[in-house]
């Protein structure tokens, strides 16, 4: 019994070690990347391997106690990205920030999303799609909302409070407050 306990004590205390060290080197990572155009609240992690891109302008604000997880981007493009407190980014998740993105409290965003508050001019066939230039809307992304699993929300969207968007959904026109929508393009399957 008492070889019991000691093995259990001894891994215990190298859990608590491990997850200290890894804290640690995701806060340390923190305060290496030093950039007047980003903010980072207290006790957020931001794990190894996350992209973070103001070289055309615009600010990333992130609140407090969140989690931005591995191989995650956020690339402003000249527009703000600003993400509330206890937040989760998950991995490789892509968010642009051209026509803004305003990101509430409680919000969880699943692995590989993409947020995207632009989109292309292509009204005139005699110039190519790039140099037409961009129509930037923004996205709105409300508190207590749960975007699951590869979904795309797409510019000028409003996703109201307290929604969940289900896996693979692409999200083309703003949402009700407490609803679950899925599909290509998403559609309001019931409220909560």
């Amino acid at each position: 019994m008492d070889q019991n306990i000691k093995v259990m004590f001894i891994r215990n205390v190298y859990n608590k070690v491990n997850h200290f060290i890894f804290l640690s080197c995701c806060y340390i990572r923190r305060f290496l990347y030093i950039n007047p155009n980003i903010c980072i609240g207290k006790n957020t992690i931001i794990e190894p391997g996350v992209s973070f891109n103001t070289v055309y302008g615009g600010q990333i604000e992130i609140g407090k106690n969140c989690q931005i997880r591995k191989g995650a981007q956020l690339l402003t493009y000249g527009g703000n990205i600003r993400i509330g407190d206890e937040c989760s980014i998950n991995p490789y998740t892509v968010i642009y920030g051209q026509g803004n993105i305003t990101i509430g409290n409680f919000v969880r965003i699943a692995a590989h999303c993409v947020l995207i508050p632009s989109n292309h001019i292509y009204s005139d066939v005699n110039i190519p799609i790039y140099k037409q230039g961009l129509i930037n809307k923004g996205i709105i992304i409300e508190d207590d909302i749960w975007i699951g699993c590869g979904v795309r929300i797409l510019d000028g969207i409003t996703i109201s409070k307290g929604c969940i968007i289900g896996a693979g959904s692409v999200v083309t026109h703003s949402t009700d407050p407490y609803s679950i929508y899925i599909g290509n393009p998403a559609r309001k399957l019931k409220n909560r």
